[in-house]
C-alpha cells in the first residue's frame, strides 16, 4: 500500500470511461494555478488530443468543456501566471473564489467529483478523486484515491458529507455561481448522495469526513498504534490525531525540527530521502521528478482492524479546528491495511524514507503571514470590472462596495492580468477604485492581479472580478487571434467537428492541395455536410469565426483557397434547412 512506484497522473485519473463523455465536473482546491486548469479539460477530450500542447487544441478542449466544469478555490490563492496567455479567457466561467470559513482558517479540500454519460448505452457513471494535491504544477509526493461508481436508487447516509461539501462551497463563494451552474452542481451533489462506490481492494467499509462543514462529524482516532504522514504538524494536531499509543510520524525535516523536542520523543520519525523523487533506472521517459512531502495519510490500528484516512487535512490545529477539509476513511484488516503494510521493512514506502535526525531549527525568512492574510481578505471582497469604450480602445473601471482592509505600511496595487507592468495604486481603508485605459478587446478580462508589499516582503494573487458590459464577441475575437494561418484554421475546423490530433496533423503544407483539404480520408466537404445533417449546432462557432475573419479583410490570407466558396454553399444549405423546419 502507498507504493511510491505506483504513480498516477491527474489527467489519466480524469479520463472518461471508454465510450463515455463528461457530463459534469466539480473540483475543490486550496491553491489554483490557472495554466494547470487550462490543461485539465484535455483529459475529457478525444484520445488523440490528450497529450497535445498545441494552443489551438488546448483552446478547443477548454471551450468544449467550459460549461460543464466548476472549480472552487480559496480566495487569495490563485497564483499569478508567469505568462499573459489570452487563452485564460476561456476558463473564466469555471472559476469560483471561496471565502474563509471563519477567521484564521481556510478552504482547503482537494477533490474532483465527476459524472460521465455514455450516449450509446445510456449508462451514467460517477467518479471521485480524493487528493492531497492542489490544482497546480507542484510535483511533490502526494496521494490520490480514485473511486468509481454508479447512481443508486436512493440516498446513502455515508455519502452525505460529499453533497454537503459541494453545497457549502457554493455558500462560501465570493460571487454566487450563475443559476444554471448552481442547478448543475446541485444535481451532481444529489447524484453523489445516491452513489454506489466500488470499494478499493480488500476494504471492508468506507466513509467520508467533510471537516469544517456545518453538522459534520469529525473522525475518531482512538487506537493502540498510529501512523501520521503529514508535511505540516503542530503539537495540538498530533495530539488530536494520535491521542494515545505508539506513534510513527513521517513529515518534512523543517517541520520536525520546529516541533518541541518532547513532541517527537518516543515516536518513530522519518523524512523522505532527498533523492527519492528521481526516476529509477529504466523508468519510462519523461517520468516526473518529485520533491518534498505533501501527502496526508493517517493509519489507526485497534485490535485486528486498521482504519486508513487520507485527503487534504494536515496534522495541525487549524485543519481539525475550523478549516474546510475532506478525508476519506477506509476500514480493513490490520494485516492488509495496518502500519506494517505501509511502513514495514518490506513496504515500498519504507524504501524512500530515512530516520529523522534532529537539526537546529533554521532561522526562517521574515514572515509575510500578515501580507498573505491581507491578500486573502482583499480577494474575499466582491469586485466589479466595468468595461468602458473609447473611440478605438476599451477600458476597465475596477470598483468595490466594501472598503479594502487597511494594514499600516503596506502598498496595494492592481493590474489587469493581460497588461502586466501597468499597476494602479489602491487606497487601503476605502472602496477599490482603479481605472485601466487603452486596452485592446483581447485585453479585457475579469482576472486582476493584486499585489501587497511592505518592508518584509511582497505577496500577489489573481482575483476574479465580475465583468460588467463584457462585449458579446470578446471570446470570438480571442479565438480569431489564435487562427493566424490557413493550417490553423483547418486544424480548428477538424477539432470543432470532433476529430483528434491525428486528423489535425494531416493538415499542412500550404493553403491548397490534397494535404490541406483531406484528413484521414474524409474530405472537408464531407465533414461539413455530415455536421450540417447530424450536428448543425457544431457549425455555429465556425460561422462566427469565418464572419470575423472576413470582416477583418484577412480572408485571403487566413482562409484556405476555395474555402469561402465552399462555405457559402454550406451556409445556403443550412438556411434552406432552417426555413424548411419553420415551414
Amino acid at each position: 500500500m502507498l507504493a511510491p512506484d505506483s504513480r498516477a497522473l491527474l489527467l489519466d485519473a480524469l479520463r472518461p470511461p471508454a465510450g463515455a463523455r463528461l457530463s459534469r465536473a466539480v473540483a475543490l482546491t486550496f491553491t489554483l494555478d490557472l495554466e494547470s486548469l487550462l490543461v485539465a479539460p484535455l483529459a475529457f477530450a478525444a484520445q488523440g488530443l490528450r497529450e497535445s500542447t498545441d494552443p489551438i487544441t488546448v483552446m478547443e478542449g477548454v471551450r468544449h468543456c467550459a460549461d460543464r466544469i466548476d472549480v472552487f478555490c480559496q480566495a487569495g490563492q490563485i497564483t499569478v501566471p508567469p505568462t499573459q496567455s489570452a487563452l485564460l479567457a476561456f476558463v473564466e466561467p469555471m472559476v469560483h473564489q471561496v471565502r474563509r470559513p471563519k477567521p484564521g482558517h481556510l478552504f482547503h479540500p482537494k477533490l474532483w467529483a465527476l459524472r460521465f454519460h455514455d450516449e450509446t448505452t445510456g449508462e451514467t457513471s460517477l467518479r471521485l478523486l480524493v487528493l492531497s494535491r492542489n490544482l497546480t504544477k507542484d510535483r511533490s509526493w502526494d496521494v490520490c484515491l480514485r473511486l468509481d461508481g454508479v447512481i443508486g436508487p436512493r440516498p446513502k447516509a455515508d455519502n452525505r458529507p460529499l453533497s454537503d461539501l459541494l453545497r457549502h462551497a457554493m455558500r462560501l463563494a465570493v460571487a454566487p455561481p450563475p443559476p444554471v451552474r448552481q442547478a448543475a452542481i446541485e444535481a451532481l451533489a444529489e447524484d453523489l448522495r445516491r452513489a454506489q462506490w466500488e470499494l478499493p481492494d480488500r476494504a471492508r467499509e468506507m466513509s467520508f469526513h467533510a471537516l469544517g462543514v456545518p453538522g459534520a462529524c469529525p473522525p475518531r482516532f482512538e487506537g493502540t498504534r498510529h501512523l501520521i504522514i503529514s508535511p505540516f504538524c503542530t503539537p495540538g494536531g498530533l495530539g488530536r490525531c494520535a491521542p494515545g499509543g505508539q506513534l510513527a510520524l513521517v513529515s518534512r525535516q523543517e517541520t520536525l525540527d520546529c516541533l518541541p523536542e518532547e513532541t517527537v520523543v518516543g515516536s518513530e520519525a522519518f523524512v523522505v530521502n532527498a533523492l527519492a523523487g528521481l526516476p529509477a533506472e529504466g523508468a519510462p521517459p519523461g517520468q516526473e521528478v518529485l520533491h518534498g512531502l505533501h501527502a496526508k495519510v493517517y493509519v489507526v490500528e485497534k485490535g485486528h482492524q486498521a482504519r486508513v484516512l487520507l485527503g487534504s487535512a494536515n496534522a495541525t490545529d487549524a485543519a481539525f479546528g475550523g478549516n474546510v477539509e475532506l478525508l476519506v476513511e477506509l476500514v480493513g484488516s490490520r494485516a492488509q491495511w495496518g502500519i506494517n503494510a505501509v511502513l514495514g521493512p518490506e513496504a515500498g514506502l519504507r524504501g524512500i524514507l530515512d530516520p529523522y535526525d534532529r537539526h537546529d531549527a533554521t532561522e526562517s525568512e521574515p514572515e509575510s503571514t500578515a501580507l498573505r492574510d491581507l491578500i486573502r481578505d482583499i480577494a474575499a471582497i466582491p469586485l466589479s470590472a466595468t468595461v468602458t469604450t473609447d473611440t478605438d480602445s476599451y477600458g476597465i473601471r475596477l470598483t468595490s462596495q466594501e472598503d479594502l482592509p487597511d494594514l499600516p505600511g503596506v502598498r496595494l496595487t492592481a493590474q489587469v492580468h493581460t497588461r502586466r507592468g501597468e499597476a494602479v495604486p489602491l487606497v487601503a481603508g476605502q472602496p477599490a477604485a482603479a481605472v485601466f485605459a487603452g486596452l485592446a478587446l483581447a485585453d479585457l478580462t475579469p482576472f486582476i492581479v493584486i499585489t501587497a508589499e511592505d518592508t518584509t516582503g511582497r505577496e500577489q494573487t489573481v482575483v476574479l472580478a465580475t465583468l460588467i458590459g463584457d462585449p458579446a464577441h470578446r471570446l470570438d475575437h480571442v479565438l480569431a487571434q489564435q487562427i493566424d494561418t490557413p493550417e490553423k484554421f483547418l486544424r480548428f475546423l477538424l477539432l470543432i467537428l470532433g476529430l483528434g490530433t491525428e486528423a489535425a496533423a494531416a493538415v499542412g503544407g500550404g493553403t491548397g492541395g490534397s494535404g490541406a483539404w483531406r484528413a484521414g480520408g474524409a474530405g472537408i466537404l464531407e465533414l461539413l455536410l455530415n455536421a450540417l445533417a447530424d450536428r448543425p449546432d457544431q457549425l455555429d462557432d465556425l460561422a462566427r469565426l469565418v464572419t470575423r475573419i472576413e470582416a477583418s479583410g484577412d480572408s485571403g490570407r487566413l482562409l484556405p483557397a476555395g474555402f469561402p466558396a465552399l462555405w457559402r454553399v454550406i451556409t445556403a444549405a443550412r438556411e434552406t434547412m432552417t426555413e424548411a423546419v419553420r415551414a
